[in-house]
């Protein structure tokens, strides 16, 4: 694995660097669910810094372009419940900025997993719907309908037309990728006048990120930057779009998933996870805002 030294992913410029934390990680420590979504959090990462201008964290150096995508195509998949309760609660920001969008031909979910979120844009009324995700695995777990939609491979902006989309979402994944704010262009040129790039990122700056510390499941492998509101406004103004709206997320999953997020050894885990089936909770529902961020932008007509 090469490591590349690179400049702010956001202000793409030499910046002001902050130290924030020394890189702990181990491959070797590494399973097959390593870079899956949803998954129980090993609390590694690469060495991390701070761009003092926008506030985000990022990995620098960073692992190449070429070695990620080998990461996320052989990566398993578990989190099928999980995927379809998160795209239940995006869904509902959808939902809200129907009146606002206009018409709702052609929308594209950057890093959809197994679709379920594709499936929530149908039952919305939106038609030309389609997935880009890298890895084969949630593709294999999609429902028979929607696996069509589905195309295995890293977004690069080709997929469809210049300004031919209502609508480009892209749910936890901007802290996967080497360059958020050129993913975010590239979307961008995507749409419509009048279209809507809707992202959701990890909030370092949430009170439960800062209580948990270098324990939280934000600090992981995976994400090689972490966003702020300061540092995710900056990347959708840098992106060019207009009405710029962040707010936090709320998001609501089975309490055993819950748990397995919690700063916690695994047998204290275990324990918990076996009190919590002998008393029948493990499938309760809970929602919480645990430090999520949902924003949007317009592109001006």
């Amino acid at each position: 694995m090469e490591l590349i030294p690179h400049d702010c992913p956001v202000c793409e410029r030499v910046t002001p660097l902050q130290e924030w934390a020394q890189a702990n990680w181990d491959l070797a420590g590494l399973g097959t669910l390593a870079f899956s979504s949803r998954k129980s959090p090993e609390c590694m990462h690469f060495h991390l810094v701070r761009c003092g201008v926008c506030d985000v964290v990022f990995a620098n150096p960073a692992p190449s372009v070429d070695w990620l995508m080998a990461q996320y195509r052989q990566a398993a998949f578990a989190a099928g419940q999980e995927s379809i309760m998160a795209a239940r609660s995006y869904a509902k920001v959808v939902a809200a900025l129907l009146p606002d969008l206009g018409s709702r031909d052609g929308a594209l979910d950057i890093g959809a997993g197994d679709g379920a979120f594709l499936q929530e844009l149908l039952d919305l009324g939106f038609s030309n719907v389609a997935g880009m995700e890298p890895s084969q695995a949630p593709i294999d777990q999609a429902s028979a309908t929607i696996r069509p939609l589905l195309h295995n491979q890293m977004f690069t902006g080709e997929e469809v037309a210049p300004a031919s989309l209502s609508l480009v979402t892209c749910f936890q994944t901007l802290e996967h990728v080497t360059r958020p704010l050129e993913l975010c262009r590239k979307a961008f040129n995507l749409l419509r006048p009048g279209g809507v790039l809707l992202v959701a990122v990890h909030n370092y700056r949430a009170w439960p990120a800062r209580l948990m510390g270098r324990r939280s499941p934000i600090y992981d492998i995976q994400h090689l930057q972490l966003f702020s509101p300061l540092s995710l406004g900056r990347l959708l103004e840098n992106t060019g779009l207009t009405r710029v709206t962040i707010r936090p997320l709320c998001n609501r999953y089975p309490l055993s998933y819950w748990l397995r997020l919690l700063p916690l050894g695994i047998t204290a885990k275990r324990r918990l996870l076996s009190l919590l089936t002998h008393v029948g909770l493990e499938n309760r529902n809970l929602s919480l805002c645990p430090g999520n961020l949902v924003a949007y932008g317009f592109k001006s007509k």
